[in-house]
């Protein structure tokens, strides 16, 4: 039966472009309350790119390093820096590297400040700010500010973080299964071995008994760069901004910074670790060289980088 001219008209008002078709009111709906809880996200700061403001503002926070002094003391903020740093077609020269805490990417909706699923890196260093600053600390417990620190004595590194319950640096041995005793994200091998790796824990967790990290693995001791004159100068007050090698006290293993580049939110970044690296002549290799800086000067670390 043929349509007529006023059925043809009815049809084509009730399908006209502006006729919605399908589920347009539960995609309003949807986009509504997408819009309500950007809102709500918003005023209670929990939106990503605020959180990453917050983050790049509390962990650049500048930190006065100690006075400079021609040694290290306890109590003193100081900063950890590779004298030199061997990576080819690239000048490290002016880098001023330094070991950093460096935030994983899942952790920034849940935490902007430094915490215990931090890791660290060797990061460049154009000022002191929270993250590449540490607080050295006696390692036997006892208050020792003001005192200088000797060579083999052993010391801890606290973050500059909460002072109630402060951050230290650990390291520690593979387990009995072979497993990492640290988890990290970034991983370096050295002969197809995986090296240690580096954490932080809560001093307050020590006093726990199901605490699986001993306080041991939080004692530091520094060594002569030279091995010849190591016997000699043990129990001698180490200098600052000089060439030294930092040690972990349970494995007898060095802080090593890796010439391996890796990508941070803070930007390439180096990969540090805890392994021995020597050459024939027994001889530590520039991964093994740091210097302990409490206000470092320029001048000087590039002439101890020309001679290593």
């Amino acid at each position: 039966m043929p349509c007529r001219v006023g059925d043809m008209d009815s049809i084509s008002a009730r399908f006209q472009p502006s006729v919605r078709i399908g589920n347009w009111v539960e995609e309003n709906c949807l986009e509504e309350d997408k819009i309500v809880n950007f809102k709500k996200q918003r005023d209670r700061g929990e939106l990503l790119v605020e959180k990453a403001r917050t983050l790049y503002d509390n962990f650049h926070k500048e930190i006065v390093l100690a006075a400079p002094k021609q040694t290290i003391i306890f109590g003193a903020i100081v900063q950890l820096m590779p004298i030199h740093i061997n990576i080819s077609d690239m000048d490290t020269t002016d880098l001023n590297a330094a070991l950093s805490v460096v935030i994983n990417e899942k952790v920034v909706r849940k935490s902007q400040s430094i915490n215990e699923d931090c890791e660290l890196s060797v990061a460049p260093s154009k000022r002191p700010c929270v993250r590449n600053s540490f607080k050295i600390v006696s390692g036997d417990g006892r208050d020792r500010t003001g005192e200088n620190i000797k060579y083999g004595q052993r010391f801890q590194l606290q973050c500059m973080a909460s002072e109630h319950d402060p951050i230290v640096l650990y390291s520690g041995p593979k387990r009995c299964n072979l497993q990492q005793g640290v988890h990290a994200t970034y991983l370096s091998h050295k002969n197809g071995e995986l090296n240690l790796n580096l954490g932080l824990v809560h001093r307050s967790k020590f006093n726990c008994p199901d605490n699986d990290i001993p306080l041991a693995y939080t004692n530091w001791f520094c060594r002569h760069v030279d091995p010849k004159q190591r016997f000699e100068s043990e129990g001698e007050d180490i200098p600052s901004n000089s060439p030294l090698v930092i040690v972990h006290a349970t494995t007898n293993r060095n802080l090593a910074a890796e010439n391996v580049l890796i990508q941070t939110l803070f930007g390439p970044e180096f990969l540090v670790s805890v392994q021995n690296y020597r050459n024939i002549y027994r001889h530590e290799i520039w991964k093994n060289v740091w210097m302990i800086s409490n206000g470092h000067q320029t001048g000087s670390k590039s002439a101890n980088s020309t001679s290593h």
